[in-house]
């Protein structure tokens, strides 16, 4: 039976798929989908495919990019043979070939996402349990990066501290970026039971912040690092740990019954947010015995906060939006609790500035994996903000082609493209799905 390797059980999505010719996969290695980053050189697709009619599935391609992929079998295993090649075919849709050819092949991406099948040879044959290493290089990808980030700092579990397991939302994870040298483009959190900080399994693009449900146990130590990544290199953290301890909670905590603003509440006043767009200051009474607040905001989940208020950036004069609070503890979640609505304030004037800032415009919205910014001016940075006003991307103009943003590795959601293109700057909202 195939080896598996326990990566963390993080939204695993099942993927179907029709077969013909050589696509009739016995298993698909790695068992989840690989997202690759928009960097030079290769990255590892797996340590340990086997030409067994195998097939892996990839997101996070640049379209237009060049790339190639590779199978070199272990010489040191006892099933190779000399002159034991994998023959691999690459595929955009699992139905449709790309490329295919001997142990090494190369293509131009005309879809963020493909898969790749490994087999023993053209005819597809099944071949033996021979440990293959499978990579994908960018060829034509560039780094701006002068050197690989530094390493985050100040966690959350602090170290050696003790932390309450969730029923709901998962342990929360978060970290520092260092404000000097180059930024990092993505983190990878890795988890374990020893300082090797890795038995567990690890998930790959993790946003700071985010609650991450890892299989947990109460009364466990586990310890944790985070990588930062950008196209020069990786710098691993120090190694924490945190201990896990008993709910002492019975129940979850009750709805909160004050929000402001109020349901239905007319022209509410909003304040310019920094990005340009509109802010509006949300609230709510304390609830005893809850240690945070989950908040759904235009029917999207955006996380738990420990406070009883929060600024919500990006949104636009004379529109309504629904809102949502409710109280969590170890327990769980406060349940049904209602949803309340609100409407903007009139815009009072529309600036001449803000007039300009119609020549940008995006589509598809909503879009699945590729932006394009249809504009004639010059991109300089295209900055991506959550709801909660916390950058998860920025993006030089002079790395992108053609305009386009790649949002494939964010969290399905609302986002807000902050866009600087010759002087003028305008804010978009986007929605991830």
């Amino acid at each position: 039976m195939k080896k598996i390797t326990l990566l963390l059980l993080f939204c695993l999505t099942a993927v179907s798929w029709s077969y013909s010719q050589c696509f009739d996969p016995v298993y698909q290695y790695p068992p989840t989908t690989v997202t690759l980053g928009a960097i030079p050189g290769p990255q590892e697709i797996a340590e340990d495919n086997w030409p067994q009619n195998e097939f892996s599935v990839l997101d996070g391609l640049v379209i237009g990019e060049s790339y190639t992929v590779t199978a070199t079998p272990d010489q040191t295993d006892p099933d190779y043979t000399p002159g034991a090649m994998t023959y691999i075919t690459v595929s955009s849709d699992g139905i449709t070939e790309i490329v295919s050819g001997f142990d090494s092949v190369s293509f131009v991406a005309t879809t963020a996402g493909i898969t790749i099948f490994w087999t023993l040879d053209a005819a597809c044959n099944d071949g033996p349990d021979l440990n293959t290493e499978t990579a994908i290089e960018c060829t034509t990808c560039t780094c701006d990066a002068t050197a690989a980030p530094e390493a985050v700092s100040n966690p959350t579990p602090a170290d050696l501290s003790d932390v309450v397991l969730t029923l709901t939302g998962g342990t929360t994870f978060a970290w520092d970026e260092s404000m000097t040298g180059d930024a990092a483009d993505s983190f990878t959190i890795f988890i374990g039971t020893t300082m090797a900080a890795d038995e567990i399994g690890f998930l790959t693009n993790a946003t700071s912040g985010n609650g991450v449900n890892f299989g947990g146990v109460a009364n466990t130590t586990y310890f944790w690092k985070v990588d930062a990544i950008n196209c020069f290199g990786t710098t691993t953290s120090a190694v924490w740990s945190f201990n896990t301890i008993d709910c002492p909670e019975v129940a979850a905590p009750a709805c909160n019954m004050m929000l402001a603003p109020t349901d239905n509440q007319m022209d509410v006043a909003t304040v310019e947010a920094t990005d340009t767009s509109r802010e509006v200051n949300l609230s709510w009474n304390a609830i005893a015995g809850a240690d945070s607040y989950q908040i759904t905001f235009d029917g999207n989940v955006l996380g738990a906060t420990p406070e009883t208020d929060i600024d919500i950036f990006g949104l636009d004069y004379n529109t309504s939006y629904t809102w949502s609070i409710a109280p969590t503890n170890c327990f769980g979640a406060a349940a049904a609790c209602s949803t309340f609505t609100f409407t903007t304030e009139e815009d009072p004037a529309l600036s001449v500035a803000q007039f300009e800032n119609q020549s940008l415009s995006v589509y598809p919205n909503p879009v699945k994996d590729q932006l394009t910014i249809k504009t004639e001016l010059s991109i300089e940075t295209v900055e991506i903000f959550n709801i909660l006003g916390k950058q998860v991307k920025s993006i030089s103009g002079n790395s992108m082609l053609n305009n386009k943003v790649d949002m494939t590795s964010l969290l399905d959601g609302i986002y807000f493209l902050n866009i600087t293109a010759e002087g003028k700057k305008q804010t978009i909202k986007v929605i991830k799905q």
